[in-house]
């Protein structure tokens, strides 16, 4: 049986006043990571997106959906008919990055770039980007020229607009 090094406790005592962020951090950037290695962008990525298709919601309601699950703050910072960039901010984000510098948010890009995809009916994809100033910044693109493929039937999830964390 290995020792345990006590500084390996760190991590959760940083997190003990929000449990909601330890277990989305012990699960997406602990666990996963060790399972999926080399794979998990684009696994967290297919997620998001196959989460986007069983939770469709529109773009006007993103911020509150991101709210209630804790993914954070989502605010849009420009559009344009071909591309969107959300930033994503807030605590959860914070503690994210403060406890490991590496973590994905592949899943929250997917998420966005799915349904950027329903809503405007055509194909949409997207990347994120760390920024030196904090929070991730989720750039969506979306071809015109290219219609999406057919999804099945969903209803519109409807969240109601709650206050950022």
């Amino acid at each position: 049986m290995s020792k345990q090094n006590p500084s390996d406790f760190n991590k959760y005592q940083d997190l003990v006043p929000d449990l909601t962020d330890w277990n989305n951090f012990i699960l997406r950037d602990e666990l996963l990571p060790d399972l999926l290695n080399d794979d998990l962008s684009d696994i967290l990525y297919w997620a998001g997106k196959n989460l986007a298709i069983k939770f469709p919601v529109t773009n006007s309601d993103l911020p509150a959906f991101f709210a209630t699950n804790h993914w954070g703050t989502l605010n849009k910072q420009k559009e344009s008919s071909q591309k969107v960039v959300w930033q994503l901010t807030g605590q959860p984000i914070n503690n994210r990055l403060k406890m490991n510098k590496d973590c994905e948010f592949m899943l929250e890009t997917g998420f966005l770039a799915q349904t950027q995809e329903q809503n405007s009916g055509s194909l949409s994809e997207a990347e994120y980007k760390k920024k030196l100033t904090g929070g991730i910044e989720i750039t969506v693109v979306t071809d015109p020229n290219q219609p999406a493929p057919e999804q099945a039937e969903n209803p519109t999830v409807v969240f109601p607009q709650t206050d950022p964390e």
